[in-house]
């Protein structure tokens, strides 16, 4: 789902290896998202998983196109190398999603994942493997998984902080505000549409409803134009690869230290993005 754009270090997972999950309940909770529920099955995922919050991500490995799951079982040093070893016809189609939140049930673990539902101007057909396959799950599919640990971090920083996302980072900012638990922090959000607005726990976003025609991001770097933003504050932003770079551009222009900025494209327009 993104390209890691940002020199900051990510928070590591403490342990991770591949491995399967369950679907276990599907909803619609916004019209432009699909939620998956994922629980673990027992296989050891409740081992070696640790919910680090903020926007902690996976790699998702998606049923091969032949339908099978044939994962590339193994810790977190490898998995692309134990990946390409599958036979092309079953290898796992890898995605990268980030965690909208995670929960104890008993002795395993459920997660939410929301997948943003874009459709073709052209055709209306739904975009992306991922979406088509979060709109087609049921309970009791399987999806493999690799922790990755997380991006935001402002530990270290005792200024003011500014995140900023397009649709696909709302499940991060999500588990970001949550994670916050109400601690300052600013928030400028774009949908595309009304209705995919949502209260943020302990914040007050503004948010940005883009119009027919208007390119994401837009309005959001609309609003940080007329806005400001002061140099010492810490700058979060992630979506669009475009708008993430002007927003990026716009925070330098502002005296933002290039250390002081956290970035990372989910998305291009046309075409996914890679998260390395």
């Amino acid at each position: 789902m993104a390209e890691q754009l940002s020199d900051f270090r990510p928070v590591q997972p403490r342990a991770a290896s591949v491995r399967s999950l369950a679907v276990h309940a599907t909803s619609r909770p916004f019209p432009g998202f699909a939620r998956v529920t994922l629980r673990s099955t027992g296989d050891g995922f409740e081992d070696d998983f640790e919910y680090l919050g903020f926007d902690q991500w996976f790699r998702l490995f998606l049923t091969a196109p032949d339908g099978t799951l044939d994962l590339p079982l193994g810790g977190l040093e490898g998995w692309y190398s134990r990946l390409l070893d599958i036979e092309e016809a079953h290898r796992p189609l890898v995605r990268n999603y980030t965690i909208r939140d995670a929960r104890r049930v008993g002795e395993f673990w459920e997660l939410d994942l929301d997948f943003v539902i874009h459709r073709s101007v052209a055709t209306g057909e739904v975009d992306g493997v991922a979406a088509r396959w979060a709109l087609d799950a049921r309970p009791g599919d399987r999806i493999g998984v690799l922790d990755q640990g997380r991006i935001f971090n402002v530990e270290d920083h005792t200024g003011p902080v500014l995140v900023v996302a397009d649709e696909s980072g709302l499940p991060g900012v999500e588990g970001i505000a949550r994670s916050l638990d109400g601690a300052p922090c600013d928030y400028v959000l774009e949908v595309p549409e009304a209705a995919d607005r949502r209260e943020l726990v302990g914040a007050d976003p503004v948010w940005n409803v883009r119009t027919y025609g208007e390119a994401a991001g837009d309005r959001a770097l609309e609003h940080l134009r007329s806005r400001g933003i002061s140099a010492d504050t810490r700058v979060y932003v992630v979506g669009e690869a475009a708008f993430v770079l002007a927003a990026r551009s716009l925070a330098r222009t502002c005296g933002v230290p290039k250390d002081n900025i956290q970035f990372c494209a989910y998305w291009r327009v046309g075409r996914r993005a890679k998260r390395k």
